[in-house]
């Protein structure tokens, strides 16, 4: 019997403040622009620069494909790449597999600067 009274007269407390819900989905929405500002848009600005990089692409460029290979390019299609990595050693990559210009990748991205 004394477990159905404490059972009926229990009442669960009020919110502690008028915010509730508000409070949390403030939270979540700092959340949400933390994560854009600090991991999505930098990446999509990476992104666009290599697209760039790729796109801008010319013969006689020196340049390092994803695997490391170092070469200089002699021919460009419309989706591959052919590169001299030794003499009377062509390898045709894929435009995508062009990682960077090759001076920027001994020097550095900063140190660097055409013209």
């Amino acid at each position: 019997m004394e477990f159905l009274e404490v059972l009926f007269l229990w009442q669960p407390a009020p919110p502690s403040s008028g915010l509730g819900g508000s409070a949390n989905l403030i939270f979540i929405g700092i959340a949400i622009l933390v994560m854009y500002f600090f991991m999505i848009r930098p990446q999509s600005k990476q992104r666009q620069n290599q697209q760039n990089f790729i796109g801008g692409l010319k013969k006689g460029k020196k340049v390092v494909t994803i695997g490391g290979i170092h070469g200089t390019i002699i021919e460009l299609d419309e989706k591959t790449v052919t590169i001299v990595i030794a003499p009377k050693t062509n390898v045709t990559v894929q435009r995508d597999c062009i990682s960077m210009d090759l001076t920027s990748s001994i020097y550095g991205e900063a140190k660097f600067k055409e013209g």
